[in-house]
Formats: structure tokens, C-alpha cells, sequence
């Protein structure tokens, strides 16, 4: 194919002329830049009018509101994103400029005006948003609060400790297990994040910062980690003189708050660990649990508050045996303050942190140092100067631990409290009394297991106890036990006896409760309590006190036993039937009316004596059981007619008064018929009784007559 002519013309003139093709190249050159210009002028122009329509918009906004503290701080981070995002982009490579002479710096000075309008708004949207973000972190990690409009913190406001989170609380001698160094920790690793931030702020400030600080600037404060080279946005950060002074303000600022908060926590931690030690406050509580408790001479305690002591010294033991047991604590008995290597990196960390400082690290160790040596004199009060310590330096573990008296009363303790009787029972419910399920056999039998375990405590757990502690604590088991089958079998014997007297009684039964009984006594024996099985046959030697009391009720109701024959103020002096009054028709019916009362009261007796084989020695000497023998004596003489018997000589009085007894000639009667003044049984003094009635009520009849006969009897 041929080409055109004047191609071939231009090709053989451009062989001719050299210069001349320079110049169709150079114009090709500058062509082609032309339309490159064109294409990155207008993809520029494109971004810039949306990044100042959009920081038009963002102004008119800001202006809106009457204080920036108005608007959500989340607003400002976002537009600070955006805003650093588009000034990136805004960034152009100026070399396309030099085919556009218009566009030099000598004609056009667009693109300066647009970096000072962005530089305006970076630093009042970016700028001033990582300000405020550093300043509330601070905020949030010492406590103190952010001055209202303005941002930074309140000059001279209270700080606050910093709080661990989330850790719990547990005894411990090594300062690396409390909660309070924790807090410490935590808190100069935040500030050590804070310190590199706020230095990285500074630095774009200050000097010529690098993209890499301004990325983990943003990171720190805005959370975003924004990717890009950034050189146009750490330029943006360079600010003037007055603004230099500003930030270091606002590092002087910050570095106060930062030590304020510091100084309280190392205080909270110098405190809990050396004036509110642990180990200070578990002896202090077994001291005061402990005094007197194991003291042989104190006055013996109900069980419930002996059993609480008891588990209170024993738990605080095993936490001050947990506390030692962790080892750790040689800082205690050192000369100077030396709490390990945790603690020595958070110092060398507070000294590098640039918020705090070395002078800071120097008063926390003056602080420290004189907080030391006040624990070193408590420590010496409370272990160093007693005959015996209860805690001492174990050289073979180098560590603090219990001393062997502590152990002994730990491990006495722990055994102890294991002993099945050492339980509490739980209590019946409110308004119903405790009765015993189950047969008093089986109480017998749950005796013996307590008496064994019993035994096996006092031969096995109590050596265990230091040898001071032994008699009380022996004393407190035997109390114990004797106590349990005192009340179980009480219960058991109180449900079993029936709450109605007039119940038919099972003698073959009570037998059977009264031997369970004689073995309870002998197990109550063995522990020491012979006094509560006494109380046991006591209970029983009650119920069979009930029914004799009602077989003496029962002989009451004898015709000549009644109340009416006590006071005779009823009767007016007409003839008086006593016979009649004792259920006899006449006077020959007197001695069959007697005849009938002796054979009741042989009867009674027969009953009496059941009841009685059945009682303890105890209840032989009862004023019950003698009255009831006095009975059988009694019976015996009237069944043999003596002239003694009480009984026969009440008979012989009613027949001496005679069916005719009236006013005219009782007082004669009564004195040929004197009352019985020898014997002391009951029927005798029922006897005086008759008579002291009749004589007074025949004394106030015959006063009414004109004489009275001399030698009355009364």
C-alpha cells in the first residue's frame, strides 16, 4: 500500500531539515500533555468542588450550633475521616502543569487558595477533634472532668483512683494478686498508649511528623485506622507559635491529671498492702474470735455460738494458711521495700512514660519506702514479739507460714468440725414442739454411734489440738454428745408416753422404755453427763408420779372424804345421820361402809405397787411412794383389826357419835368420842378435820343456848 504524497513529502523534507522534526516532536509532546492536563484538571476540579461544597455545608452546620459540645462527637470523627480522606485525594502531581502556562504559580494561585481553605477546616475539624479525644481519654482514665465548650481538662478538679475491672478480689501477700495492683497496671499501660499518642500529636505539631505517627494517632483517638501515605494530612498538622503554646498547655495539663490519678493509686495499693495488709486483718479477726475460747478457766457457752466461734477461727485459719501457703511474702521480713519483679517493671514503666516522669517515680518510692517501715512495725507487733508467734519464717520454703501451735489448732480444728455431732440440727417449726420419729431403741442405738464417734474424736482429733486447748475442747465434745442423745431420746420418750393419763397403761411396754433408759444412763455416763440420764428416768418416774396421782384422786372420792364433812356450817342443830353421809343406811351399816373403803383401797394398792416396781431408786423416796406405802401399812392394821389403824379408829368414831347427834348433846358426845391427835397418815388427819369441823359447829349452836357444859373437848 502506498502512502499518501504529502507523507512522503513531510518524510523527505524532515530527512532534509533535522530541526524541523524536533519540532513536529515537541508539538506531538505538548499535545498529547494538553490532553492529559485536561483529564487530570478535570477529575481535580471534580473533587475539589465536592470537598468544598461538602466543607461549606460542615460550616454552615458548625455555625448553627451555639457551642461544639452541641453536636455528637461522633459527628467530628466522621468528618474528620473525611476530610483527611479528601485531602489525600486533593494531593495532584503538578507536572501536567507545565503544558498549561496558565496554570503556573506566577498566573494561578487556585490551588494555594484551596490548601489554605482545607488547612482552616483540618485544623478546627481534625486537629481539634484529636485534641478532644485525647483529652477525654484522659478524662475517662484519671476521673477528672472535661471543661464544658472548651474540651480539655478542668485545671486543679478532683482526680480519681483508677478501678480494676473484672478481677476478683482474693487474699494474697504478693502485690501482683491484689485487685489494687491490677488497677495500677492497667492504668499505666493505658497511660503508656496515652503518652505515645499525645507525643505523636505534639510531634506533627512541633516538627516535621511521619505518616506513621499520624496513622496511629488517628487509630488511638478515632478508632479508624485510615489508610493512605498521608503526607498531605501531617502537613496540615503544623501549626503556628501561638498554637505551639496551646499544645504545651495541654501536655502540662495532662501530665498533671495523669500523676494525680497515679498517686492515688499507688496509695490505694502501699495502703491495702502494707497498712490493710491481709494477713494484719485475718490475725486481727482470730484474735478477736479466738479470746478466750480455748481458755480452760472461761465460762462455758451455749453450743450454737461455741460451734460458731469455733468455725469462724477455723476459717480464718485456713485463709491465713492459704495466704502463707502461696509463698511470695519474703518482702516482708526485707529491710527496704522490695515487692518483686512485677511491681520493679511497673516503676521503670512510670519513669519512661514521659506523663509521669522520673521525679514522679522518685516521691512514689519516698512514699513507699516510709509506708515500709511503718508496716515493718506492726508486723513486729503482731508476730515478732510474742513467746509464741502465731506466724513464723519456714527457712527450708523461704516463705512466712502458720507456727506449729497455729497448725495444731488448724488441724484440730478441721477434724473436729468434720465429728458428725458437730452439725447443727435444724429446728422444728415455729409454734411446734420437736418430737422424735422412730422407736427409743433405735435412739439407744444412734447413743452408741455418737459415744463411738465420741471416742474416736477424743483419741484421734484431740492430741490433735495444742495441749492448753485439749480440756476445753474435751469439755465441749462431752457436752455436746451428752446433750444430742439427751434430746433425741427426751423427744423420742415424750412422743411415746401417751399426753392422756387416763390412757390405758402398757406395763410390759414401760419395761421396755425403762430398760432403753437404764442404757441410755449408761451411755450418758460414759460422756460424762450421769445427771441427764437421771433427768431420762425422771421422765418416765413423771409419767407413773401422773397415774399415782390419779389412783390418790381416785382414793379421794371415799363417802367419808367428802368436802361437805369439812364445814358443817349447813347444819342447824337438828339430829346430824353421819352414817348416812358416809353412804351407810345406819349404823350397822358404818363398819360395812369401812369394809367397802378398805377393800377399794386394796385395790388401789394392788395398782400402786405395779406402778411403783416400775420406777427408778428415785422414786422410792418420793413423798408419793411413801404416801402409798403409809396406805398399805395402814390397810394391814384394819385388816387385823388394830386398835391403831387409823381406818378402824375413824370407824369407831362415826358409831361413838351415835345416830341421835344433835345440838342438845354434841358436846358431850365429842368429848367421850376425842378426834385421833396420833397418827400422821391421811386418814388420820381426816379424822381431826371431822372432828375440828363438829366441834366448831357445835360450839356456835350451844352458844346460842343459855349454858354451856365445862370440859368440852375439841
Amino acid at each position: 500500500m502506498k502512502r499518501p504524497a504529502w507523507m512522503r513529502g513531510a518524510g523527505a523534507l524532515a530527512l532534509r531539515h533535522p530541526l524541523l522534526l524536533l519540532a513536529w516532536v515537541l508539538l506531538a509532546i505538548w499535545a498529547a500533555g494538553i490532553v492529559l492536563a485536561a483529564v487530570q484538571l478535570g477529575s481535580w476540579r471534580q473533587e475539589l468542588t465536592r470537598t468544598l461544597t461538602q466543607l461549606n455545608a460542615d460550616a454552615y452546620f458548625r455555625a448553627k450550633v451555639q457551642h461544639r459540645d452541641a453536636v455528637d462527637p461522633e459527628w467530628y470523627r466522621r468528618k474528620a475521616l473525611a476530610l483527611i480522606s479528601a485531602t489525600e485525594r486533593l494531593q495532584r502531581d503538578a507536572t501536567w502543569t507545565l503544558f498549561l502556562p496558565g496554570s503556573w504559580h506566577a498566573f494561578d494561585d487556585l490551588e494555594e487558595q484551596v490548601q489554605a481553605r482545607i488547612a482552616r477546616e483540618f485544623a478546627d475539624i481534625v486537629v481539634e477533634t484529636v485534641r478532644r479525644e485525647l483529652h477525654a481519654r484522659a478524662a475517662q482514665l484519671t476521673g477528672v472532668r472535661l471543661v464544658r465548650g472548651g474540651g480539655e481538662l478542668q485545671a486543679g478538679a478532683e482526680c480519681q483512683s483508677p478501678v480494676p475491672q473484672n478481677v476478683e478480689r482474693r487474699l494474697s501477700s504478693a502485690p501482683e494478686d491484689l485487685p489494687e495492683f491490677v488497677a495500677v497496671a492497667e492504668y499505666v499501660a493505658a497511660m503508656e498508649r496515652l503518652d505515645d499518642a499525645v507525643q505523636s500529636f505534639l510531634s506533627l505539631h512541633y516538627s516535621s511528623g511521619q505518616p506513621e505517627q499520624l496513622r496511629k494517632l488517628l487509630l488511638y483517638t478515632i478508632g479508624k485506622d485510615v489508610p493512605g501515605a498521608l503526607a498531605g494530612s501531617v502537613r496540615m498538622f503544623q501549626a503556628d507559635e501561638p498554637a505551639q503554646v496551646q499544645r504545651m498547655l495541654m501536655q502540662s495539663r495532662l501530665q498533671w491529671a495523669a500523676r494525680c490519678s497515679l498517686a492515688k493509686a499507688m496509695g490505694a495499693l502501699h495502703t491495702r498492702l502494707l497498712n490493710t495488709n491481709d494477713l494484719f486483718a485475718l490475725e486481727q479477726g482470730l484474735v478477736e474470735r479466738s479470746g478466750g475460747l480455748f481458755e480452760a478457766a472461761a465460762r462455758p457457752a451455749p453450743f450454737d455460738r461455741t460451734l460458731e466461734r469455733y468455725r469462724a477461727v477455723h476459717a480464718l485459719l485456713e485463709d491465713q494458711h492459704a495466704l502463707l501457703a502461696k509463698g511470695r511474702n519474703d518482702w516482708m521480713r526485707q529491710a527496704s521495700l522490695k515487692l518483686g519483679p512485677g511491681y520493679q517493671d511497673v516503676l521503670a514503666r512510670i519513669g519512661r512514660t514521659r506523663l509521669f516522669g522520673p521525679d514522679v517515680l522518685q516521691q512514689l518510692q519516698q512514699q513507699s519506702g516510709a509506708a515500709f517501715a511503718e508496716f515493718r512495725q506492726q508486723f513486729e507487733q503482731a508476730f515478732g514479739k510474742h513467746a509464741d508467734p502465731g506466724i513464723v519464717w519456714l527457712e527450708a520454703e523461704q516463705r512466712f507460714g502458720l507456727s506449729p501451735e497455729r497448725a495444731a489448732l488448724r488441724a484440730g480444728l478441721a477434724g473436729l468440725l468434720g465429728a458428725s455431732f458437730m452439725a447443727e440440727e435444724t429446728p422444728p417449726p415455729a409454734g411446734k414442739p420437736a418430737r422424735e420419729s422412730g422407736s427409743l431403741a433405735k435412739v439407744t442405738q444412734e447413743a452408741r454411734t455418737l459415744a463411738a464417734e465420741r471416742k474416736r474424736v477424743v483419741g484421734e482429733v484431740l492430741p490433735l489440738f495444742p495441749e492448753r486447748a485439749r480440756p476445753v475442747v474435751a469439755r465441749v465434745v462431752d457436752a455436746r454428745v451428752s446433750e444430742l442423745i439427751y434430746q433425741r431420746a427426751y423427744r423420742t420418750l415424750s412422743a411415746a408416753l401417751p399426753a392422756d393419763g387416763s390412757a390405758p397403761f402398757d406395763p410390759t411396754l414401760f419395761k421396755q422404755q425403762r430398760d432403753q433408759v437404764l442404757l441410755l444412763q449408761a451411755v450418758l455416763k460414759e460422756t460424762g453427763a450421769a445427771s441427764l440420764g437421771e433427768r431420762l428416768a425422771a421422765t418416765l418416774d413423771a409419767e407413773l408420779q401422773r397415774r399415782l396421782a390419779a389412783l390418790q384422786d381416785e382414793w379421794r372420792q371415799q363417802p367419808w372424804q367428802d368436802a361437805r364433812l369439812v364445814d358443817f356450817g349447813w347444819w342447824q342443830g337438828d339430829a346430824l345421820p353421819l352414817a348416812q353421809s358416809i353412804g351407810a343406811a345406819d349404823l350397822g351399816g358404818v363398819q360395812i361402809a369401812f369394809s367397802r373403803s378398805a377393800t377399794r383401797l386394796d385395790l388401789l394398792l394392788q395398782q400402786a405397787k405395779a406402778l411403783l416396781a416400775l420406777g427408778s431408786p428415785a422414786l422410792a423416796n418420793d413423798p408419793a411412794a411413801a404416801r402409798w406405802q403409809q396406805l398399805q401399812s395402814e390397810l394391814d392394821r384394819y385388816t387385823a383389826r388394830a386398835p391403831e389403824s387409823s381406818l378402824l379408829r375413824l370407824e369407831r368414831y362415826l358409831v361413838a357419835l351415835g345416830p341421835d347427834f344433835r345440838r342438845d348433846n354434841c358436846l358431850e358426845r365429842l368429848v367421850a368420842a376425842p378426834a385421833n391427835d396420833g397418827a400422821q397418815d391421811d386418814i388420820a388427819q381426816r379424822h381431826r378435820q371431822l372432828h375440828q369441823a363438829l366441834s366448831a359447829r357445835c360450839q356456835q349452836l350451844r352458844a346460842q343456848a343459855p349454858s354451856v357444859p365445862e370440859g368440852l373437848a375439841q
